[in-house]
């Protein structure tokens, strides 16, 4: 008899909250957190480990570090521009604007 057992991680979203992206600029980031849990023949019985949350864009499907837990794009320091789509204000790093959805042209 043999016993197939290991610990995997497995991702959840925390918070269904969605924020802005500081990276596309799209409001598609969610918290998530990762937890370990210990399986028994690939099925997990007991988490082992709580992992810390962090933002994560569903678009750019990466974490999202360095930033302010809120990200406002209010903030004086934040250079803006004007998207040419719709024309709302957005931080001049967007490359998407997050109210319209289309790319934001770079000159």
């Amino acid at each position: 008899m043999f016993l197939i057992a290991g610990v995997s991680p497995k991702t959840k979203v925390i918070d269904n909250t969605p924020r802005r992206c500081p990276e596309c600029g799209l409001v598609r980031a969610y918290y998530n957190r990762v937890d370990h849990y210990f399986n028994l023949f690939f099925i997990p019985i007991l988490r082992v480990k709580k992992g810390e949350p962090f933002l994560m864009c569903d678009r750019c499907s990466r974490p999202v570090a360095g930033f302010k837990e809120e990200y406002d794009s209010t903030c004086p320091d934040i250079q803006k521009t004007q998207c040419h789509h719709c024309g709302k204000t957005l931080g001049k790093d967007f490359r998407y604007c997050p109210y319209c959805g289309k790319s934001v042209a770079r000159k």
